[in-house]
């Protein structure tokens, strides 16, 4: 599930992309994403008159997950993800094309497309899309400066990386990333705080490089293995932005079984920017936490998630994350430390392609919280 807004254009593109490619992360995760349904056979599907919608979603190519988000800094959002899912050949992992649209109690709106495509016997992978949102935020304490802010957000954004296999697990790839992004504060006291903070409208273009292992038993959903990925973002003005600096980012994802139902998942990123302008500066990307609310030069994060399989289509999970943000005076200290813990459960809606949906509340410091309805697990 997407949530459009925030204070850094980079961040909110691939947010957006992430969220339309399956919700498991690339990108962009993409979305942003372990435990598997049983390895037994199924159960004999019942007869075609008895089958009810869940029945015909896991048999359909065709998808359609509602969308539901729902903090006490942005309020409740509603939506859909449409798709259609399919392999491009007998060897490679499912593939899936989408559309989604969301909208809120506060006015905020998202639309966008996307696709991941696994192609060439799994030796080739693309990940694409577009998308446009406006967002209304209310933060309370933003920036942990203890002052409101109340802004509207616009952002037109695409994205598209393209990676391909050297060797058995290993892929080289490149990408490239347009955002264009407006805020303005919509009282004359928010806008001294956004100009003071240096958060203003941006254009960035970028392009950058990446290499990635992954030995994942399956993208969707893994049991074992693990993706670790290194990839960076030139943003250039001789691109299309509006100013060069530099984002360098790092992801390590890997599973654990700890029983036929049970696995640990256990997720790191670090990201460091250079030169990078106060919006283009990092931000807390955890559930519980609005992005952009918090901002550092650079930021590093760990996250643990226990799934377990209760049912055959039917799982639970419990998850605790820590964010640092530090770089230009700040440190980890208790100050620049970002806590999170939370639980849900999940439904294997299609088993076959082991793509879920996922329901999880999460809570966070100072009052931050949230309540998530969405497509796969965030990792």
């Amino acid at each position: 599930m997407l949530i459009l807004t925030n204070t850094n254009s980079a961040y909110a593109a691939k947010a957006l992309a992430g969220a339309l490619l399956m919700g498991a992360q690339a990108a962009i995760s993409a979305a942003p994403v372990a435990a598997t349904a049983p390895a037994a056979p199924p159960t004999e599907a019942p007869a075609a008159d008895d089958e009810g919608f869940m029945d015909r979603q896991a048999k359909s190519p065709w998808l359609l997950v509602p969308l539901v988000s729902s903090s006490p800094k942005l309020g409740s959002s509603v939506g859909v993800l449409a798709g259609y899912v399919t392999r491009m050949d007998d060897a490679s992992s499912p593939s899936m094309l989408a559309v989604q649209g969301t909208k809120s109690n506060t006015q905020s709106q998202v639309l966008g497309v996307g696709g991941k495509l696994y192609f060439n016997q799994n030796r080739d992978r693309l990940f694409a899309a577009v998308g446009m949102g406006n967002a209304h935020n209310d933060y309370q304490d933003f920036n942990g400066s203890g002052q409101r802010v109340v802004s509207e957000d616009k952002l037109h954004s695409a994205f598209v990386r393209y990676m391909h296999q050297v060797a058995p697990g290993w892929y080289l790839g490149a990408q490239g990333i347009r955002a264009n992004y407006e805020v303005n504060g919509e009282d004359p006291d928010s806008q001294n705080v956004l100009d003071q903070a240096g958060i203003v409208g941006v254009t960035s273009a970028g392009l950058g490089l990446m290499v990635m292992f992954d030995d994942r038993d399956n993208v969707s959903n893994p049991r074992q293995g693990m993706v670790a990925q290194l990839h960076n973002l030139a943003y250039r003005a001789s691109l299309g932005g509006d100013s060069d600096y530099d984002v360098v980012s790092g992801d390590v994802r890997t599973y654990h079984p700890m029983s036929p139902e049970q696995v640990l998942a256990v997720h790191a990123h670090v990201r460091l920017a250079w030169d990078a302008p106060g919006s283009r500066q990092s931000s807390v990307d955890m559930r519980g936490y609005t992005q952009g609310q918090y901002l550092g030069r650079h930021a590093v994060s760990v996250e643990l998630e226990d799934r377990y399989m209760f049912r055959p289509q039917w799982g639970a999970k419990a998850f605790a994350g820590l964010t640092c943000l530090f770089g230009d005076g700040q440190s980890c200290d208790a100050e620049h430390l970002y806590p999170m813990g939370g639980a849900g459960v999940f439904y294997v809606i299609k088993p076959k392609e082991n793509m879920l949906v996922s329901a999880e509340f999460a809570q966070g410091k100072s009052g931050n919280r949230g309540f998530y309805l969405r497509f796969g697990h965030p990792f």
